[in-house]
């Protein structure tokens, strides 16, 4: 499992809340509050790093949070990022019949013939191309979960 852990800087936002940035990259997001913005900070942290072992990018080295200034009013904080759960996170959210045939161990084929459903048809739901209707995709995730 990919595990990383970054610096984070939380400045207060004039607007309340806070802007969180990172020593070791580009960008920055904001919360409504300190748990807000750690919520946030993790989410970026993630979504960035997952982009860079996409493309098989340098990860850089992170910063010794002995190194970095906590702005006034605000505060540093580590942030924790472990991608490949990350990942599944996405998966369940953007493509939850993909994601329940992978935890069922079942390959497209076995899906199509446990639903009786074209193989086409299933192959376009996993590769994300079409999706059937929420009340469909609640039936065919059931399906799947009562053979695991």
């Amino acid at each position: 499992m990919a595990k990383y852990s970054y610096p984070a800087v939380f400045t207060p936002a004039e607007e309340g809340g806070y802007i969180v940035t990172f020593i070791d990259f580009e960008g920055a997001t904001q919360g409504e509050d300190v748990t807000d913005a750690i919520v946030m900070a993790t989410d970026f942290l993630n979504f960035l790093l997952c982009d860079l072992e996409d493309d098989k990018a340098a990860i850089p080295q992170a910063t010794n949070i002995k190194n970095v200034e906590a702005p006034e009013n605000g505060f540093v904080n580590m942030i924790v990022a472990y991608t490949d759960a990350y990942r599944k996170v996405l998966l369940k959210e953007n493509n939850p019949i993909k994601y329940a045939r992978e935890r069922a161990k079942l390959n497209i084929k076995q899906l199509a013939d446990l639903l009786g459903a074209p193989y086409r048809t299933v192959q376009d739901w996993n590769r994300g191309k079409t999706f059937p209707p929420k009340w469909v995709e609640k039936l065919v995730i059931g399906k799947i979960e009562s053979v695991m």
